[in-house]
């Protein structure tokens, strides 16, 4: 155990002697300074733990000693001891002016010695514990600061890797045209689509919804592509191809399926023969949305929709085919879109969308989301949106 150090500072060598040996005969190591320049060299040093300032000297001298010391953050936490003179009334308040810690009177006792430098030993132990403490989160605040640095600098990659994910430009397809919107609620999403040309005359549009949020479901979506750029579209319909998609999807994740899964919709457009068909796992169906009579359906029923992928090896995915006519819109989207709460708690709903869109089915399709994203933030207020959200709108001309 490291002995504790106290300077005794005073021109009585007389007096110095007789505190030193009632400090030494209880295991303290003591050192003398005769002058205040050499007390305050020698705390500087960081070896002194506690001061005892006799009363040989005067109260400016005095006053000197206490300031430099607590006036220097390396010394500050080094307490003074001031020695009076009993004769001065005001003795504590002597001793407050010089800026000392406590006070002893003369003559002193070494029971009120060993006493006050104790109580001081405390005090000065609590706050190099406190100190040490600080540095330890100051460390800890550091080494924190470095790692947000790095996950924010991990979170750029994946957003910037994400966005790449995402089409960037749309398929030529004859008599077809694509639009869409992608908003993730963080900086990454768990949302995901893709439309690819199967042909001039047909493409296939994947729009998928990842469970859970964040870098994770971001990480999903990667795979969810990865799969269904393998995914052989030639002469498939719909059906077949979500049933390929959940099949290879499923057998990358392995064992995380189905604690892992997605909810899509597979469309396949053919702008030859004005039709779509449909497929969906788990997910709100597209709707169709037709000018001519300013309405607005799903493209199919709710018991048509098949499990969400990576739940069941061969689930059945229903087709359903329908006959497009020149201005009909197909537009697919995510259930961010309208599972948002206002501020009273109520949810905008996917049929109060619907009877939107209807009143909106005039408008072109990047106009028509634009209406959309309008109208539910309006609706949701000050409250931020939870969820991603997708749209992907196919329009025939």
């Amino acid at each position: 155990m490291v002995r504790k150090r106290i300077l005794i500072v005073g021109r009585d060598r007389r007096e110095a002697g007789r505190l030193r040996r009632y400090l030494a005969a209880e295991g303290y190591e003591v050192e003398e300074a005769r002058e205040c320049e050499e007390a305050c060299e020698r705390v500087a040093t960081g070896e002194i733990d506690v001061v005892v300032l006799g009363d040989t000297f005067s109260e400016a001298e005095g006053c000197s000693v206490c300031e430099r010391l607590h006036g220097n953050p390396d010394t500050a936490a080094v307490p003074i001891i001031a020695i009076t003179d009993p004769k001065v009334s005001d003795r504590g308040m002597t001793a407050v002016r010089i800026g000392a810690d406590d006070f002893i009177t003369q003559p002193v006792s070494k029971a009120a010695l060993l006493v006050r430098t104790k109580m001081m030993l405390r005090m000065k132990q609590l706050h190099d514990d406190l100190r040490a403490r600080n540095a330890d989160l100051e460390r800890v605040n550091q080494e924190l600061a470095g790692r947000n640095r790095e996950l924010e600098q991990g979170l750029e990659m994946t957003q910037r890797l994400q966005e790449a994910l995402l089409p960037q430009h749309y398929p030529s397809v004859k008599n077809i045209s694509f639009c869409h919107l992608y908003m993730p609620a963080d900086v990454v999403g768990g949302d995901f689509f893709q439309i690819t040309g199967m042909s001039r005359e047909r493409a296939a549009i994947l729009v998928c919804d990842v469970s859970g949020h964040g870098i994770r479901a971001a990480l999903i979506t990667s795979i969810l592509k990865a799969v269904f750029e393998h995914v052989y579209l030639e002469d498939k319909n719909a059906t077949q191809i979500l049933c390929d998609i959940n099949s290879r999807f499923r057998s990358i994740l392995g064992q995380l399926a189905p604690q892992i899964f997605a909810t899509g919709f597979l469309l396949v457009v053919d702008g030859e023969g004005c039709t779509v068909s449909v497929a969906c796992a788990g997910h709100i169906c597209p709707f169709l949305i037709r000018k001519r009579d300013m309405s607005c359906e799903p493209l199919m029923s709710e018991n048509q929709i098949g499990p969400a992928l990576a739940l069941f090896h061969s689930p059945d995915y229903p087709r359903e085919e329908l006959q497009l006519s020149s201005g009909d819109i197909v537009l697919g989207l995510t259930d961010g879109v309208y599972e948002l709460l206002n501020p009273d708690g109520e949810m905008y709903g996917l049929e109060r969308l619907r009877r939107f869109v209807a009143q909106n089915a005039r408008l072109i399709p990047r106009d028509l989301i634009q209406k959309i994203i309008t109208e539910t933030d309006q609706f949701r207020g000050p409250r931020k949106r939870a969820d991603d959200l997708c749209l992907v709108a196919v329009e025939v001309h």
